[in-house]
C-alpha cells in the first residue's frame, strides 16, 4: 500500500513537472497582467458599522490611546481588573492576536488611506475577534 502511494506521488509531481515546463516560456499579455496586478475589490464594501469601527480604530492609533507594541492599552482596566487570573490570560492572549491584526491593519491603513478589500478582511477579523471574546467575558477591551 506505502509503495503504491509513493509512486501515485511520484507520478502526479512528474504530471506537475509537465505542466510547468510546457508553460514556463508563456509570456502574459500586457492587459491580462494588468488585470493580475490589481488588488482584489468587494464592492459590496464594509459590513453594518465596520467603517465607524475602522476610523475609531485608526483615530485611537493616531491620538496614542492604543499603541500598536503594547497590547495593555486595548484594557478597559474597570473591567479587565475584576477578571479572575484565568479569564486575564485568556484577554492576554487574545490582546496580543489582536494587536498583531491591529499592526497589520495600521501599515495597510499607511499605505492606502483607503478602505481596501484587505483592510476590510482584518477589520472584519479584529471585530470578530474582540465581539467573541466579549460576549463571553464582558466588555475587556477599549475598541
Amino acid at each position: 500500500m506505502l509503495f503504491a502511494l509513493f509512486f501515485a506521488i511520484i507520478n502526479r509531481l512528474n504530471i506537475m513537472k509537465t505542466i510547468f515546463d510546457e508553460h514556463k516560456d508563456t509570456i502574459v499579455d500586457p492587459k491580462t497582467q494588468k488585470r493580475l496586478n490589481e488588488p482584489l475589490v468587494d464592492k459590496t464594501g464594509f459590513n453594518e458599522g465596520h467603517e465607524d469601527f475602522l476610523h475609531m480604530l485608526i483615530k485611537k492609533i493616531e491620538t496614542g490611546e492604543l499603541d500598536v507594541h503594547s497590547p495593555q492599552t486595548l484594557y478597559n482596566r474597570a473591567v479587565y481588573d475584576k477578571l479572575h487570573e484565568e479569564e486575564q490570560e485568556k484577554a492576554d492572549l487574545t490582546a496580543i492576536n489582536l494587536m498583531s491584526t491591529i499592526r497589520q491593519l495600521e501599515a495597510l491603513w499607511k499605505q492606502a488611506k483607503k478602505s481596501t478589500f484587505q483592510i476590510q478582511n482584518l477589520v472584519e477579523t479584529i471585530f470578530q475577534m474582540k465581539s467573541t471574546f466579549e460576549e463571553k467575558h464582558g466588555d475587556v477591551y477599549i475598541i
